[in-house]
């Protein structure tokens, strides 16, 4: 018997709260499996009173799942082992053979290519890019390679090539990352797809949100890899026509970290209260986030692109008791008026003027309650303008203050 997968990935420029939402409905799945990004990418889960900060872990292990880390991640191990010791005990985890590592020298490299652009990226420096760029050159070691023979050639081969780019080559504890990742290593791909055969549950947990895909995000200021639908068969083999529901998620409002382009933004006194209300500050790097309010035309292109047919939204407590709310519902540019349809090239989100348009504030829902007048009103502007349902609702990082919508 097949039974179809889902996947939670975020809407926004990542920070939406995805490890909230997929602790919040992971008891549903037998499986969670991570297919992009690295240990730049960072789920803060608070779980039966306690806080656990997963970067490449599938936060549904919280919950005895199987934990599936997929051929499309590239892997810290010595970040990994933090993550573990986090867990009671060892957790249900397979980590793809095929998974690329990253290698000590690669953030060494990773800062001298940020300053050859002067710092205008804002990677987080933990080697993501240069990983990915040695896998595309084919220059890259993967985690079965630490148990082949031909290691140490393909180190040297490695080593050759970040020596030729002008940086240090830091040699890699090979013995201790492979006693950390043995008990671990295997096949996403056939593991995933016997579990579908079984009739086992599956949700796929994405890194990152839409607008920092390699692809399709606001290029250059992204990450380096796909981070919805695009992602899931290239990075655990898995066909995206299994799958059912697709779970955008996205806060009340919108942050971004790093440079780049954000039509939404605000600053001042609003700005440093969205801030502290709703804690933003990056889990990875612990950098202040850039806020705005939500921005519906980013987020229809995000619906749009994915398939997105079900909203997880966050961070409502965050503005509740202010007496006006603002939501982007188009931008301004050239002369021109867009409500959808507009291309997110950086160059050409850095000329637009957002339309703001104001709705009531609402007070924040109880777990007891129902959400208020205003706060319902607020979500329907949002269903009708990017097409899809509002499922959840977030009012707090705890599991008892989320609230299912009929």
């Amino acid at each position: 018997m097949l039974v179809s997968a889902d996947l939670v990935f975020g809407l926004q420029w990542g920070d939406e709260g995805k490890g909230k939402a997929v602790d919040y409905i992971s008891p549903n799945y037998d499986v969670i499996a991570r297919f992009n990004g690295g240990d730049n990418a960072g789920h803060t889960v608070v779980h039966q009173g306690q806080t656990y900060k997963f970067h490449q872990i599938p936060s549904g292990v919280l919950h005895g799942c199987l934990g599936i880390i997929g051929s499309g991640v590239v892997l810290n191990p010595e970040s990994l082992e933090q993550e573990l010791t986090q867990l009671n005990g060892t957790p249900k985890l397979i980590i793809s053979k095929r998974a690329h590592l990253i290698l000590p020298s690669y953030k060494l490299l990773d800062q001298h290519l940020e300053s050859l652009k002067n710092g205008k990226v804002g990677t987080t420096g933990r080697g993501i890019g240069p990983a990915y760029g040695f896998k595309a050159l084919r220059f890259g070691i993967r985690v079965g390679d630490l148990f082949e023979e031909d290691l140490l050639t393909k180190l040297n081969d490695a080593k050759k090539l970040v020596e030729n780019l002008g940086v240090e080559w830091q040699e890699p504890d090979i013995e201790h990352w492979r006693s950390i990742l043995e008990p671990f290593v295997g096949d996403d791909y056939r593991t995933l797809h016997e579990c579908l055969l079984e009739g086992k549950h599956i949700l796929f947990e994405a890194a990152q949100g839409v607008l920092l895909d390699l692809d399709f995000g606001t290029y250059p200021f992204v990450t380096s890899s796909p981070t919805f639908t695009d992602g899931i068969h290239v990075g655990s083999g898995f066909n995206g026509k299994d799958l059912d529901d697709i779970i955008g998620v996205t806060k009340a409002y919108t942050t971004r970290v790093g440079n780049g382009a954000f039509p939404s933004e605000l600053d001042g006194e609003m700005a440093d209260f969205i801030r502290k209300q709703g804690a933003e500050f990056g889990t990875t790097t612990g950098r202040p986030r850039r806020v705005g309010w939500l921005d519906l035309v980013a987020l229809k292109y995000a619906c749009k692109i994915s398939g997105c047919n079900k909203i997880f939204l966050t961070k409502v407590d965050v503005l509740s008791g202010l007496s006006d709310v603002g939501l982007v519902t188009a931008y301004e540019s050239n002369g021109k008026r867009y409500d959808e349809w507009f291309d997110f090239d950086e160059t050409a989100l850095k000329q637009v003027r957002p339309v703001v348009e104001w709705v009531s504030g609402w007070d924040s829902p109880t777990h007891d309650g129902s959400p208020d007048k205003n706060l319902i009103s607020f979500m329907d502007k949002i269903e009708n303008t990017v097409g899809a349902k509002i499922q959840w609702i977030s009012f707090g990082p705890g599991d008892e203050e989320t609230m299912r919508m009929i």
